[in-house]
């Protein structure tokens, strides 16, 4: 009897003991999840080389893009179910996609060498003879195929400052499957939707200003 008691309590004195040690294991699992900081991700495309200006051309000031309601945060969008926003909670941009977007077209149109000067609305006070809005109409993540896919469209409207005239607008509208099926993936395809959308949008208000 007294070694059935003691066999008892040894069981018991072990019991608690894995309990203790698969507590303290699952906690520090917890704990370290919930601290893990989040990813900031960088609007980052090859940069072109910037020619001379040219002195014949107009001068351009791109004004700070928008982004319709809901895509006007650093949130990483992504959505599973038609018109359902989500966001990824341990991955965001460094700035909003829309203020990252501003340098990126400054850049890419001054590598076309059409225009006499490409103004930044975020640091030039100087109005240009021609004026470009644009505006992220959407920017997400789709799990709605397999891969992935991600969905940039970009409403761009050119204005003529001197004329007071819209001389055009245009819809883009890109989508690039992901390489993988995470918030790294979205981030890769963005990066070549935008890369995309600058070409083309480039190439549209060359034509526009010749």
């Amino acid at each position: 009897m007294k070694r059935n008691r003691r066999n008892f309590h040894r069981r018991m004195v072990y019991g608690y003991l894995w309990l203790f040690i698969l507590f303290l294991f699952t906690g520090c699992s917890v704990i370290s999840a919930a601290d893990t900081p989040k990813r900031s991700y960088l609007l980052d495309i090859p940069l072109q080389p910037i020619p001379a200006a040219n002195p014949n051309g107009k001068t351009l000031l791109v004004s700070i893009p928008k982004a319709a309601p809901g895509f006007d945060s650093m949130a990483q969008i992504y959505i599973r179910h038609q018109s359902v926003l989500e966001h990824y909670s341990k991955s965001q941009w460094v700035d909003t996609p829309a203020r990252m977007l501003l340098p990126l077209l400054v850049l890419r149109l001054e590598s076309t060498g059409k225009f006499a000067a490409v103004l930044s609305a975020a640091t030039s006070p100087v109005a240009g003879e021609l004026r470009l809005d644009t505006e992220i109409i959407r920017l997400q993540q789709e799990f709605l195929s397999e891969p992935s896919q991600v969905r940039l469209i970009l409403r761009t409207q050119l204005l003529d400052m001197v004329a007071r005239e819209v001389v055009v607008t245009q819809l883009f509208e890109i989508v690039k499957d992901t390489p993988s099926e995470n918030a790294q993936g979205g981030v890769v395809a963005t990066n070549d939707a935008v890369a995309q959308v600058l070409d083309e949008l480039t190439a549209f208000l060359v034509k526009q200003v010749k």
